[in-house]
């Protein structure tokens, strides 16, 4: 393979189709550096390029008549030696060998590169060519957003969301679940949660009994003296806080 022939052959755009450009980039990959000793079969172009034999045979036609092509007939059964005919100036070599060094005579693949690649500062009249800096792209963390259920919840049970185990997790998870399914807001589930503590005195206050009593702790279903005495608001939030805070040693559920 030589990919220099091959670069070549993609830069023509003037004269040729895209089937014969196609066949000539087949024949190209089975070069030498300077176009010559390529002898792929018909089978082999036609497996390349997706088209049939003699779709194959009438571009290699053209491509000899367009002087894009030359070649040495194969005798018998042996293949044709076709050349690619690369009528450019010389092409710095792309091929680079073990050791680093390229097997063009008189040269390492860098000395080539720097007689064949323009000084771009020298051209600008510049001493100094532009620094171009890589850019770093800093990925931040995404945010978690923010679920008024969940945080109510566990809040209001006193439950610390950064130290729950997997197991754990998914029972409260499927709790906020059915809390949602019942319309809950961060204000009721406060609010119910203090009856909660009311109307089962010394039961573990968790998301899982909150919402499995869910539709038992509505204010307006409880005892008149249990309405009356459940606050709402903030203060339904700061009453569960401090009777947490008092809470110690509970029986778990």
């Amino acid at each position: 393979m030589a990919i220099e022939v091959m670069v070549w052959v993609l830069e023509q755009d003037e004269g040729i189709t895209t089937n014969e450009k196609f066949v000539l980039l087949g024949i190209a990959n089975h070069s030498r550096p300077d176009g010559s000793n390529a002898f792929p079969s018909l089978d082999t172009l036609a497996r390349y390029t997706l088209l049939s034999r003699s779709t194959v045979q009438r571009c290699i036609k053209e491509l000899l008549k367009k002087g894009f092509l030359t070649y040495e007939p194969g005798g018998g059964r042996k293949s044709n030696t076709y050349i690619v005919t690369m009528n450019y100036p010389k092409v710095a070599r792309l091929e680079v060998i073990e050791g680093g060094q390229s097997d063009t005579p008189g040269g390492s693949g860098s000395d080539l590169a720097a007689e064949s690649s323009p000084d771009p500062a020298a051209e600008s009249g510049s001493d100094q060519g532009t620094v171009i800096e890589p850019l770093s792209t800093v990925i931040e963390p995404r945010a978690r957003k923010r679920d008024e259920v969940w945080d109510a919840v566990l809040d209001a049970c006193g439950v610390n969301a950064s130290k729950i185990n997997s197991n754990e997790r998914g029972r409260y998870n499927k709790a906020v679940k059915l809390l949602k399914e019942s319309g809950a807001t961060g204000a009721e589930i406060y609010s119910r949660v203090e009856v909660y503590r009311r109307k089962f005195k010394g039961a573990a206050v968790t998301p899982v009994a909150i919402a499995n009593h869910w539709s038992e702790l509505d204010p307006a279903t409880v005892k008149v003296e249990d309405v009356v005495a459940t606050p709402k608001g903030w203060d339904a939030i700061k009453e569960v806080r401090e009777g947490r805070n008092k809470e110690s040693g509970s029986p778990w559920e």
